[in-house]
């Protein structure tokens, strides 16, 4: 699952405060293209069962996670779907 956020900075706190607090592991990268309409931004990679976790952490740090995605394979390509 991705959540995606506005910055680096913000993406490296999130990241930093699961590993640290929660014992959540995750990535970060840039977010697709095809899921942002600015053409830049982060996203923080992580497994499905943590959402709840994430968005909790994220409300601690005053970070806008802007949109949830589930990736999803199909025909051999990530397809992305909005939470």
């Amino acid at each position: 699952m991705l959540a995606t956020v506005a910055s680096i900075n913000s993406a490296n706190r999130l990241k930093a405060r699961l590993s640290e607090k929660f014992s959540v592991p995750s990535h970060i990268m840039q977010t697709p293209s095809a899921l942002t309409k600015e053409g830049c931004g982060y996203s923080i990679k992580f497994d499905n069962n943590h959402k709840n976790t994430v968005e909790k952490c994220a409300k601690e740090l005053h970070i806008n996670i802007r949109s949830f995605f589930r990736e999803e394979t199909k025909n051999n390509n990530t397809v992305y779907i909005k939470e």
